[in-house]
This record gives structure tokens, C-alpha cells and sequence, in this order.
């Protein structure tokens, strides 16, 4: 037996047992910490986990961002929806709010010359080198004939100038084509207003054939004098700016500012029938 334990194969049997031994010694005591092994083992797949770790993490954040850009993605297109039908709504309630606008117009001008017959008219094409004209949306068809003057609730706009079956264009007192006989209502001195070039570029119109005797003043408001058939009578034009004395001395001439928004207005009335419509007269074309 001694010989065994001399010999080398019992000198290696002596050391496995002393390890092992000193394996369990060291469990023993460290409580259930792992063994040196087991840490060697641990630190070897660390890299490994580390890496596993990061991929899982990656993914996670990826799966996240993309779950929460779907989920918005849908909230901003509940949004685009939410912001198109009150668009939708704001515009149907400006359409009304114009629609009720050009009736209340209509019912005063009604209520103050209840003798006119009028047809509500929308503005749809103007010539932004030729503001002295405009397009509305009815013709013939709708009961307008050429010549027909043409007012807002603030006064006169001009008349039909051409006339087709659905539309028809407007002359307005800016153009030279325009005649109308005027009366100054506070000093009663009467002439004719027309359209000017120059006059027109500062959105005014020209009286003129003003007696010179004539007491018209800055201030004085002008209506119409319904004398020729072309025009209602009482119709308020605009109102006299300056007064000058023409060149050839013999009369007056006054700078008017027409009493209807000609370059803003959207809407119009025709005035179809009126008292006196049609005689022989100088007015208009």
C-alpha cells in the first residue's frame, strides 16, 4: 500500500482528493456563492449576454417606436378629419352669413324704395386692369335686360352694359361709358356723372355740366333725378369731394366719391322694374 501512495498514480489519486475536498471546503463555507467554476464560466459568457442584452434592448425600442407611430399616425389622420369637417361647417356658415347679409340688404333697400323690383346678383369675374367693370351671375334668362341699373344697399353701382343668357356685365360709374343724371340734395344743382380715367385710379367719378352759378359744395350727397327713364329716381350716388371751375370757365365740374364699394363689392342688385323705366334718355350707354 505505501508503495502505491509513493508511486506516481497514487501521488495523482492523492492530489484529485485534495481538490476535490478542497472544492467542497470552499462551498461550504462560501454559503452557496458560486463556485470558481461556475465564476469562470460566468465571466466567459458575460460578452456574450452583454450583446444578447443590447440586441433584446434594441429591438424592444424599435417595437415601441414603431407601435406609437402607427398609434399617431392614425390620431393625426382622427385630426385631419376632425379639422376638414369644421372647415366644411365654418365654410357652409359664411356662405349663409352672405346669403343673409345680401337679403337684409335687399329688404332695406325694399323698405326705402318699396316701388323697385330687384334680383340679387353674385360678383364672379372682374378685370384687374379695368376696375370700371364687372361680371355677375345672371343674364336673361333671369329676367335682366340691358341698360338695367345696378346698385348695392349703399347706392348706385352702374347698369348692364352686356347681356348674355346666364351673366351679364356691369358699367360702373367709373367708366366714361357712364352717364347718369345727378341732383345735389341739399342745394338741388344738377349735372351729369361720368366716368374718368385719372379720377377712377384715386376711386372717384367726375360730375360735371354743374352750372357755374351753383352753390354745390364739398360734402353735398348726390342722388339720382330720374328725369330719363334710365335710372330710379332718389337713388344716392356719392358725394361731392372738390369743386373746380372747367377751363373753359363757362361751367363747374366736381371730384365725387361714389357712395357703393364698386372695387369690394361681391354682390349686387339688379333693378329689373321701376317706376318710369324706359323713356327716351341720355343716361347710361
Amino acid at each position: 500500500m505505501r508503495d502505491f501512495f509513493k508511486s506516481r498514480k497514487g501521488k495523482l489519486l492523492l492530489a484529485a482528493v485534495a481538490v476535490l475536498v478542497g472544492m467542497m471546503v470552499f462551498s461550504a463555507r462560501s454559503g452557496g456563492i458560486a463556485t470558481w467554476p461556475q465564476q469562470a464560466l460566468s465571466l466567459a459568457l458575460y460578452p456574450f449576454q452583454k450583446i444578447a442584452q443590447v440586441v433584446t434592448d434594441t429591438a424592444s425600442d424599435w417595437g415601441s417606436v414603431f407601435f406609437h407611430a402607427r398609434e399617431n399616425y392614425q390620431k393625426t389622420l382622427d385630426l385631419q378629419q376632425e379639422v376638414d369637417s369644421l372647415r366644411q361647417q365654418l365654410a357652409q356658415y359664411q356662405s349663409l352669413e352672405n346669403e343673409n347679409e345680401r337679403l337684409r340688404e335687399m329688404l332695406q333697400i325694399r323698405q326705402e324704395n318699396p316701388e323697385l323690383t330687384l334680383l340679387d346678383a353674385s360678383v364672379i369675374a372682374r378685370d384687374p386692369a379695368d376696375f370700371s367693370a364687372f361680371t355677375i351671375d345672371q343674364g336673361s334668362l333671369s329676367g335682366v335686360s340691358l341698360y338695367d341699373p345696378v346698385m348695392t344697399s349703399g347706392g348706385l353701382v352702374g347698369y348692364v352694359g352686356e347681356l348674355s343668357l346666364t351673366t351679364s356685365r356691369v358699367v360702373t360709374l367709373y367708366s366714361p361709358d357712364c352717364n347718369v343724371g345727378a341732383v345735389a340734395a341739399d342745394t338741388g344743382d344738377s349735372g351729369n356723372v361720368t366716368g374718368n380715367l385719372e379720377l377712377s385710379r384715386e376711386g372717384l367719378t367726375r360730375m360735371e355740366l354743374i352750372p357755374r352759378e351753383a352753390e354745390l359744395a364739398p360734402g353735398s350727397l348726390l342722388i339720382t333725378t330720374g328725369l330719363t327713364g334710365s335710372f330710379p329716381e332718389g337713388i344716392l350716388i356719392g358725394e361731392v369731394v372738390d369743386v373746380q371751375m372747367e377751363e373753359s370757365g363757362i361751367s363747374l365740374w366736381a371730384s365725387v366719391k361714389p357712395a357703393a364699394d364698386i372695387e369690394g363689392a361681391s354682390s349686387v342688385f339688379v333693378v329689373t322694374d321701376f317706376p318710369g323705366k324706359g323713356g327716351d334718355s341720355e343716361d347710361g350707354a
